[in-house]
């Protein structure tokens, strides 16, 4: 599979070799003729030196040369099949990646919406008014009215904020398992067409 540009200039050689030989044939074919229609018009006819020898010589190599471009057809179409199978296992490499890649996104995921969830779980009882004024005892205030109100507001703007990232956690969360579903339905296509290309390749199937 290292020889695919090399094998392509032999075959591009091979053929133009296959012309000119065609055409050396045709020429000596008719300047064979030619010669022998002017010995027949001729006063004075000159007996041709045969050039059946040369001819069979040109017609061998044509042979030769015909085999030579049919022997680099069949090692170029082989080629192209180990370009198929390595093309495929790429691909195939790449989907694998990618599952894992998605898998570690939702793991991730999944540890900070536990972190988030606990957070969340601990500020619903501290919104409590018992809660709140049990956290502001012992603190001297000139207005403690309005201390538990900011104490609470902080809280809440703190359980909104934990909400709103826990919903777009949900959202990647969905997107991301529809990607995973995706990537493993295009891995068990691209293992079928790669154990199809091994054997049309004619390469030991490894699994």
């Amino acid at each position: 599979m290292q020889n695919d540009g090399y094998c392509g200039i032999r075959l591009v050689r091979a053929y133009k070799a296959l012309i000119l030989a065609a055409l050396l044939c045709g020429v000596i074919e008719g300047s064979n003729a030619a010669a022998q229609e002017a010995a027949r018009n001729s006063a004075a006819p000159v007996q041709a030196a045969p050039k059946t020898d040369d001819i069979d010589q040109l017609r061998k190599t044509v042979r030769q040369l015909g085999a030579e471009v049919s022997r680099l057809k069949a090692e170029n179409a082989k080629l192209e099949k180990y370009r198929q199978v390595d093309y495929l296992r790429e691909q195939l490499l790449k989907e694998e990646q990618r599952i894992e890649t998605l898998q570690k996104e939702l793991a991730d995921i999944g540890a900070r919406e536990t972190a988030l969830q606990n957070r969340l779980d601990e500020i619903e009882p501290q919104l409590r008014p018992d809660q709140i004024e049990q956290a502001r005892a012992g603190v001297g205030s000139m207005r403690p009215e309005e201390d538990r109100e900011a104490m609470k507001q902080r809280l809440t703007n703190e359980k909104r904020r934990i909400q709103t990232q826990l919903d777009q956690f949900q959202q990647n969360r969905v997107r991301i398992q529809s990607s995973i579903s995706s990537a493993e339905a295009s891995v068990v296509t691209l293992r079928q067409r790669l154990k199809d290309a091994v054997r049309a390749a004619g390469l030991p199937n490894t699994g």
